[in-house]
């Protein structure tokens, strides 16, 4: 079979998510370099990941993993029940709309890849606060985000989550959040995401 590509970089946190359904599922891979400014050959919407596969070139998170799900046999990011599907999907949104707007926003704003007045990255942060708590009820209910299976969802929130640490204000919020906490030392143990870990981090902005 053809060789898949990704084009994305190794510190994004949706092209990571790509990566990590990879090796769950034991897709063969090659990593192609390309930034936001650098993919609208593949995607017009500047945003990365992209993969191409033989003569198919695809772009939007959720649109590749449902087509790795699809085509190449292994483990599956969905269960075959149709209300747990359900969940999986709802999990997978709330992290990749309410989440990224929050935290990911605050970070991007501390990494200087956002120039927001200090008032946003503040409002970005405060919705981070009242986010966390939800993942972390959720969490103390199940072993995985949708449930006691890894799924799609636990794929989009564990890189996100993983940059945490690295910003003393998300680290005070994680801290808060033990059962969030547990998820994520279980997560980092997987190979998928020790073979997942970027090859340089951004640095908080001066």
């Amino acid at each position: 079979m053809t060789m898949l590509k990704i084009h994305g970089l190794s510190p994004s946190t949706f092209t990571r998510t790509v990566r990590l359904a990879c090796h769950e599922k034991g897709i063969d891979y090659e990593m192609v370099d390309a930034r936001p400014d650098t993919i609208d050959p593949i995607n017009p919407f500047h945003k990365i990941p992209a993969i191409a596969h033989g003569d198919l070139t695809l772009y939007e998170s959720m649109a590749i993993l449902r087509y790795l799900e699809r085509v190449f046999p292994g483990p599956k990011l969905w269960p075959d029940d149709v209300v747990a599907a359900a969940m999986c999907d709802q999990w997978a949104s709330v992290v990749a709309d309410s989440l990224v707007n929050a935290a990911l926003r605050y970070m991007a704003a501390r990494f200087g890849f956002l120039p927001v007045p200090a008032e946003m990255a503040q409002k970005y942060l405060d919705k981070t606060v009242e986010l966390i708590p939800i993942f972390d009820r959720q969490l103390g209910k199940h072993r995985f985000l949708a449930g006691d299976t890894l799924s799609v969802a636990d794929l989009y929130l564990y890189p996100v989550y993983a940059y945490f640490p690295d910003i003393a204000e998300l680290k005070a919020i994680g801290d808060k959040a033990p059962n969030l906490n547990r998820w994520a030392r279980e997560m980092a143990a997987r190979p998928s995401v020790q073979a997942t870990e970027p090859s340089f981090k951004p640095q908080i902005a001066a």
